[in-house]
């Protein structure tokens, strides 16, 4: 995308999509675009107050009760408030996200972890979201441990690096120029990521396939370091390869270089047929404890502020 002109917030009054609507704010504020603030109401319950209260539960109960959730993230009147819209529809979540989306750059949305066995699945909204979108997603999960500074001038965007997953895909391509816009304008170093998976093979064949593998990592550095040398302006650019799973090693890699946000292209299995987010992304998504921005195949854009 040219600009970041419109930043979408889906909430469902959680304390959780509070959190996410302060992510949203930070960037409406920070890149001086439009904030739009989302919610869905379910079709039984908005035609149960219709016909047996004679209530336009939208209009009367729903948008009033999103504005007053909005205030206590923008206060009114405050200086530093971008443009805010509210948007009230009945309908499936997901559906109200994806059709909103169509007008925006970016979503800000929590995801709901589930405990017990299903604990790796994403909340149902989000995964639907994150499945079929074409806008890149700023995905917060509920124990996020990278929480915004917020003071007299609003939320703020103060993070301490970015960690990119890259696959050398052409959508995890723009995921990198993201995070380089994105490093260069806040004034942070980036983290250029890559996992080799190791060749399975039996034990006899080990110390070939130790060979195969030590050549792939070799050929990943070379990759990193050309990747990275494209990060002109960022204040350092660190490249990590290993060797292992990405899927189980990218949320604990941007633990450990102490990454307040991950970025990834939803690259997702090949085919017309194939579901996105590949599992790969899925499970960073229901792993990580910091915000995941994640960009859908196709979106070949940089991160640039109006003005």
């Amino acid at each position: 995308m040219p600009k970041l002109r419109s930043v979408l917030c889906p909430v469902d009054f959680s304390d959780h999509s509070r959190r996410a609507l302060s992510w949203g704010v930070a960037f409406a504020s920070r890149y001086h675009c439009r904030l739009t603030v989302l919610t869905a109401v379910d079709p039984l319950l908005a035609e149960a107050a219709r016909v047996r209260l004679k209530l336009d539960l939208l209009q009367s109960e729903t948008e009033p009760a999103l504005r007053e959730f909005v205030k206590a993230v923008v206060p009114d009147g405050a200086a530093w408030a971008p443009g805010i819209a509210f948007d009230v529809r009945v309908g499936d979540p997901s559906n109200a996200i994806l059709d909103a989306a169509n007008q925006a750059d970016l979503i800000t949305m929590g995801t709901q972890g589930l405990g017990g066995l299903r604990k790796l699945l994403l909340g149902s909204t989000a995964e639907r979201v994150v499945r079929r979108t074409h806008t890149p997603v700023l995905a917060i999960p509920p124990l996020v441990t990278e929480e915004l500074t917020s003071d007299a001038s609003g939320p703020r965007l103060e993070l301490r690096s970015i960690l990119v997953a890259t696959d050398f895909s052409e959508t995890s391509g723009t995921a990198v120029e993201w995070a380089g816009d994105l490093a260069r304008d806040l004034g942070i170093p980036v983290v250029v990521a890559h996992a080799v998976e190791p060749i399975r093979v039996p034990s006899q064949w080990r110390p070939i396939a130790e060979e195969s593998d030590e050549r792939r990592l070799s050929d990943a550095r070379a990759k990193l370091e050309g990747l990275s040398a494209r990060l002109h302006g960022v204040k350092r650019c660190q490249t990590v390869v290993w060797l292992g799973s990405p899927a189980d090693s990218i949320a604990s890699i941007a633990d450990e270089q102490g990454a307040g946000l991950i970025v990834m292209g939803l690259t997702g299995d090949q085919g017309p047929a194939a579901a996105r987010p590949g599992s790969i992304a899925y499970r960073v998504l229901s792993q990580a404890l910091v915000p995941v921005l994640v960009v859908p195949p196709g979106e070949g854009g940089r991160l640039k502020a109006e003005g």
